[in-house]
């Protein structure tokens, strides 16, 4: 069902079910028609196709979308988390003929305005039929994080975003009945992707817009959500906000990104027992890709173990023949198109299957097991290491979760492990490490930090685990 007929056929249905439900308002599905497809009117006859959209309110989010989607032009996000120089330079770069803000991003000077969120239609006006519509072809752009480079543009089609909302709507068990709470920003990929996945299958979408702890446990206090779509990291500042009584009526967690750590699953299952938790693998460029369900005495372990969401298809390339594990590449229905031709970046082909730049091997005929993304073998000395080795050996000494990153300032090059784990006794760490590693992959030096750096979405910055600005607690040397 395309986008807009969804959204009218709730309207119509139920119009005043909650669709949204924000920490300053709260808009109907009848209400969320009527404002989108009054925006949609007015966006019709202006010129142009791109239409930049620069803010976190997750209604003003909402409405845009839906408005843009309807008018048949394309929608270009522009974080509002971004410097004002970065997202003035993306928006000129995607040639975007008009913005779509209200008053809290800075503005972006030089693209024609229209303000959000817009004057309100009279009660019952612009709600189009369900069967009328032109949805466009090109339904949005959306940029990767930028945390280490650059923001990359990704070009998605309408018919992609509908075709991963019907094939993961069940696995991710998004329902009319559900009200979903995402603390994520509703600017990056999962935010998005979350609300228009609630809307679409006619629940209710529970949402900060960005990282606000007051703001999340108001929200808690103020509805019984069923749902949490959000990062590991962000999740486990949810789960912190110590009110078992704000979760009696969850029963499942969606994480993407990193695995969830082993701390965050038990403290899931202590608010929560009968909560089940589904982690998933996507990106941008491939939307989703493979999931599985994450028991609570099922560690975190090195790779991600899962099966390919139905319509995926996967092969690698170059794979070794010790460990099985090549280059992967995706063929389904949701991949994106490609890059905006403004973007330096390409995604390499076979065929029509598109590269995720991750090393995996493939069990059987779904069964995906995919190394980690800050997994991938590194050089130190002549030696190659793998990091999820050194990590699973740091994981049974105690330390979970550790980043390793190779030191190449110095001479010789270090291996370097970071954690916030509690700091461990080095002689006695060290033991313990030459029980499952030989010598030149045990770490040089231990980096205890009392808490990751992060980017704007609430995941690991892995670029600034570098000396500077890093809240560390304790730093060992092991050899």
């Amino acid at each position: 069902m395309e986008l807009w007929q969804a959204l009218a056929r709730w309207a119509n249905q139920r119009p005043d079910h909650l669709a949204l439900l924000t920490v300053e308002s709260r808009l109907t599905y009848a209400q969320l028609a009527s404002s989108s497809g009054a925006l949609a009117k007015r966006l019709e006859s202006v010129p142009g196709n791109r239409i930049a959209v620069h803010t976190s309110d997750p209604i003003e989010m909402a409405i845009a979308f839906y408005a843009i989607a309807r008018s048949g032009k394309t929608l270009v996000v522009i974080d509002p988390a971004w410097p004002g120089n970065l997202a003035t330079s993306m928006a000129t770069a995607l040639q975007c003929d008009f913005v779509l803000e209200s008053t809290v991003p800075r503005p972006l000077p030089g693209v024609p305005r229209f303000a959000l969120p817009p004057e309100p239609p009279e009660p019952g006006e612009y709600i189009a039929p369900a069967t009328k519509t032109h949805c466009a072809e090109d339904l949005l752009i959306i940029c990767t994080s930028g945390s280490s480079s650059r923001p990359k543009a990704v070009l998605r089609s309408a018919a992609s975003w509908e075709a991963s909302l019907s094939a993961g709507a069940t696995i991710l068990g998004a329902s009319p009945d559900d009200s979903t709470l995402c603390p994520s920003p509703i600017s990056h990929g999962l935010g998005l992707y979350a609300m228009v996945e609630s809307l679409h299958t006619g629940g209710t979408f529970v949402a900060s817009g960005k990282w606000d702890q007051k703001g999340v446990a108001s929200l808690l206090a103020r509805v019984s959500c069923t749902r949490i779509v959000s990062v590991p990291t962000i999740l486990g500042k949810v789960l912190a906000l110590d009110d078992p009584a704000r979760f009696s009526s969850l029963r499942l967690v969606i994480s993407g990104g990193e695995s969830l750590d082993q701390e965050t699953m038990q403290t899931l299952h202590q608010m929560a027992p009968s909560a089940r938790c589904v982690e998933y693998f996507g990106s941008s460029e491939h939307s989703l890709i493979a999931y599985r369900e994450r028991l609570a005495n099922h560690p975190r372990t090195p790779y991600f173990d899962g099966q390919l969401f139905p319509g995926v298809q996967a092969h690698t390339h170059e794979a070794t023949p010790g460990s099985g594990f090549g280059s992967l590449y995706i063929d389904s229905p949701f991949n994106a198109k490609g890059y905006d031709l403004s973007s330096d970046s390409v995604i390499a082909r076979c065929g029509t299957a598109i590269g995720i730049g991750d090393q995996a091997k493939l069990l059987g005929s779904n069964r995906i097991v995919l190394s980690r993304r800050n997994d991938g073998m590194m050089n130190l000395n002549g030696n190659n290491i793998h990091p999820g080795e050194v990590g699973a050996a740091l994981n049974a000494e105690g330390l979970a979760n550790a980043v390793v990153r190779i030191d190449a300032s110095s001479a010789p090059a270090r291996l370097l492990a970071y954690t916030v784990s509690p700091p461990r006794n080095p002689s006695a760490l060290l033991t313990g490490l030459q029980k499952h590693l030989p010598q030149y992959k045990i770490p040089h030096q231990i980096i205890y930090l009392r808490s990751w750096p992060e980017t704007f979405s609430g995941k690991l910055n892995a670029s600034a685990l570098d000396f500077q600005d890093l809240d560390i607690e304790r730093s060992d040397w092991l050899r």
